[in-house]
């Protein structure tokens, strides 16, 4: 079979299948691993070694343009052939990848940025800074409706960019307000200016057979591979400019449900599949796989209407979280696939203080708070109640939450069960979505809301915790107002030097877990299956899962 007409074969399998959106349900890392005994021996792990094929399956592929993508599949499978001049580590800091590294002026407004001398595309091309530049210029644009092009496009704070002194290799970005988000918006994949040439040709040639993905990522797609099968394969790179990993190719097979993948990998058709299902370990029926847990960007919270007088008390909120025993939910509702957070940032982040970990089940801590805040069972109808302004009022409320998302539903009844055993009265209402976020949460006509929000890496929490956020589109939907969660919340937004930035993020979590704005829940976990003779993995994240790729390894 020629190679026109494989890769018109590959394209038809592309365009018949849906694209998955990249906006995916919350899982976070959950349960507790035991350590080994004394007596226990320690596996050791093989000595690492070239060669090998690792099958990999792709659910919905949309398109090989990393720009065009709306699938998560996609994403991470194209990570292997596209790289980005910033990236996250393991702890979702960002570190120079295709930029060797940055400077920064003393007001924090002029960046500067050494790119890589050594990176070649995969045609034999130099990549220079005129590549990073070109692909910022097009997101800017907002031509593609890119995933990347969040915070990029009509972003006003982007005063001018451009080569410094004309050099290819030193590219500049100038900010009318200094501010640390600019690396999250160098995350983008960079396409090489020589090949995509415009948006106008990106959109235009979208579906155009002849156009091979171009990238400098570890590997390459295999212009010699057959695609009839449903199959797409990528060879090594060897000459990455990390050094060329060490298995020899990936096989991608297509899958139109990530079901369909699961069960490949239970047939062992497949190496490894990537899940976000709660049941993904507990049924797995293989002997030969591993597990491998990640956070993702998915955070579930109990938000309280700060309008409303019960919740005025922050020893009623504390109270709540005393309450609520997140570890019962998590293993009840979400088979132990979720990880416990009082702070709306994960603990896999740099950003993170374990310090304020602290709202674990007590029960009696709990109703001791209670009893100071002045609320007691008066007439015996085992609801707490109280005087406010002169009226007797019951600890009682609504919760609400969207009716077609079963694991809040479930939690929602649990919740409402945990806190009337410390005398609320929580009558649990179910609504669409569409309902729940456009009518009640915008307009503020609830008491309180089991709900989520996906978070950034670069975490920018003024949209839910800003009193300038307040009404309108679910954002800032809880009325919240403290000047001082306001003062520190504005300070992240131009505080661009780490380490202060990161004592900024510790002042906020401070305040909140003793302001208690929304009650943390938790974050959910994604699974990653993998097959036994894969090694090398490491701490892999929700859009990263082949992060370190160069140092996976197969053993027969």
């Amino acid at each position: 079979m020629s190679k026109a007409i494989s890769i018109i074969l590959l394209v038809a399998l592309i365009s018949v299948l849906t694209a998955c959106s990249i906006f995916w349900a919350p899982d976070s890392q959950g349960t507790e691993e035991t350590a080994p005994s004394e007596n226990t021996p320690v596996p050791t792990e093989p000595v690492p070694r070239r060669g090998g094929e690792l099958r990999v399956p792709l659910t919905n592929p949309d398109t090989f343009n990393p720009l065009l993508t709306q699938s998560r599949d996609m994403l991470n499978f194209l990570s292997l052939i596209y790289e980005s001049p910033i990236a996250y580590d393991e702890n979702l800091r960002p570190v120079p990848s295709l930029v060797t590294g940055w400077e920064v002026s003393p007001d924090g407004r002029l960046w500067v940025f050494d790119v890589r001398k050594d990176v070649l595309w995969h045609n034999g091309e130099t990549m220079t800074g005129e590549d990073i530049l070109f692909t910022f210029q097009i997101l800017q644009s907002g031509a593609l409706d890119s995933f990347y092009q969040s915070n990029i496009f009509e972003n006003t704070n982007i005063v001018e960019y451009g080569l410094r002194s004309g050099d290819p290799h030193t590219f500049y970005i100038r900010l009318g307000e200094p501010s640390y988000q600019l690396l999250d918006l160098l995350t983008f994949p960079v396409l090489p200016k020589s090949v995509y040439q415009s948006a106008e040709f990106i959109m235009d040639s979208k579906d155009d057979p002849a156009l091979m993905p171009v990238g400098t990522g570890p590997y390459r797609i295999d212009p010699s591979h057959s695609f009839d099968e449903g199959t797409i394969r990528l060879t090594r790179n060897e000459r990455w400019w990390n050094g060329a990993p060490y298995i020899d190719s990936i096989l991608a097979r297509t899958y139109q449900t990530n079901d369909e993948a699961r069960n490949a990998f239970e047939k062992e058709e497949i190496d490894l599949v990537d899940t976000t299902v709660v049941y993904a370990n507990t049924r797995l029926n293989r002997i030969n796989a591993g597990h491998y847990k990640y956070l993702t960007s998915n955070y579930e919270f109990l938000a309280l209407n700060s309008r409303n007088p019960l919740f005025e008390d922050k020893n009623v909120r504390k109270a709540m979280a005393y309450a609520i025993n997140r570890k019962d939910i998590i293993s009840k509702v979400y088979l132990n696939n979720a990880e416990t957070v009082d702070v709306p940032i994960p603990s896999d982040s740099w950003l993170y203080n374990s310090s304020y970990r602290i709202y674990d089940f007590d029960e009696k801590r709990a109703a001791r708070l209670l009893e100071e805040a002045g609320w007691k069972d008066t007439d015996g109808d085992a609801v707490l109640d109280r005087e406010i302004e002169g009226e007797k009022i019951d600890l009682a409320f609504t919760l609400l939450t969207n009716k077609d998302n079963a694991f809040r539903r479930d939690t929602a009844y649990l919740i409402a069960e945990q806190l009337s055993l410390l005398g609320f009265h929580v009558q649990v209402e179910l609504v669409p979505w569409d309902v729940l976020q456009e009518e009640k949460m915008a307009e503020g006509e609830f008491d309180a809301v089991l709900t989520g929000y996906s978070l950034d890496n670069m975490p920018d929490l003024r949209v839910l915790f800003h009193s300038a956020q307040t009404g309108g589109n679910g954002s800032g939907f809880l009325y919240y107002n403290n000047p001082e969660m306001d003062y520190l919340l504005n300070l992240t937004a131009v505080t661009y030097m780490e380490e202060e930035r990161k004592e900024v993020y510790e002042e906020i979590q401070k305040l909140f877990v003793d302001e208690l704005p929304v009650i943390s829940l938790y974050f959910r976990t994604g699974s990653l299956l993998a097959d036994n003779r894969v090694h090398g993995i490491g701490r892999i994240g929700e859009l990263g899962i082949y992060r370190n790729i160069e140092d996976w390894f197969l053993v027969p």
